[in-house]
């Protein structure tokens, strides 16, 4: 029967959370740069070229419909040392890019559903007062689709985050991976994984705090 050990339990608490800031700096960066992608392949699918619709339709397809984890060991370790200037990335910059490639795919169709949830009245009226294409999307209809699309995105971050716990299977040194490290050091996996786990926690429970307070003060301008 296996004992538990309290005292190995809250000593893994601080190794740990040491390596929280690798885990912070992933999530946050693979959430912007996926966020600006997604924008850019949710206005690109909104295109009448048929062409773009095919392309975008396997792209959007591949990654949605592939685990996260093949992706990682096939674009860290096979696609990106092959691009020009890819061998020189750290391996933080490439599980990023991956996240971002991921999560962009399923932002894109949130974005994209925001956006033709905009009164098509508001664009037309954009145009009328002279401003360009690009303007009405920028200053009208994009923010409007961004408080319909709240809490859709946050539901991508906070899956963004708990993605992260997956780079550290291609060897990024962040909360996860230093979990394995004490766990296979000391043979107290269930210490050291319930520890893990209850930071994940925590923090995800912390970031839904954080949502319903952007929620409230977006609907609160209308």
């Amino acid at each position: 029967m296996y004992n538990f050990a309290p005292e190995y339990f809250f000593e893994a608490f601080r190794p740990i959370l040491s390596c929280l800031k690798m885990t912070a700096v992933i999530t946050l960066c693979s959430f912007a740069l996926a966020f600006v992608l997604a924008i850019v392949l949710a206005l690109l699918a909104m295109m009448k070229n048929h062409v773009v619709q095919a392309i975008l339709k396997v792209w959007l397809s591949l990654f949605r419909g592939t685990p996260l984890i093949a992706q990682l060991f096939l674009f860290v370790y096979g696609v990106f040392p092959l691009l020009p200037g890819g061998s020189s990335l750290s391996l933080e910059a490439k599980a990023v890019l991956c996240l971002a490639l991921s999560y962009s795919a399923f932002m894109a169709e949130t974005i994209r559903g925001a956006i033709q949830s905009v009164d098509k009245g508001q664009m037309e009226a954009c145009i009328t007062c002279g401003m360009t294409t690009l303007q009405g999307y920028t200053h009208v209809v994009l923010p409007q689709a961004f408080r319909l699309a709240i809490p859709a995105l946050a539901n991508n971050f906070i899956e963004c985050f708990k993605g992260s716990a997956l780079c550290s299977m291609v060897g990024v040194k962040d909360m996860m991976l230093q979990a394995k490290m004490l766990a296979n050091k000391s043979y107290r996996f269930m210490e050291v994984y319930l520890c893990v786990l209850l930071l994940y926690w925590v923090i995800n429970m912390i970031f839904v705090a954080i949502q319903k307070v952007i929620e409230q003060k977006a609907n609160a301008k209308y």
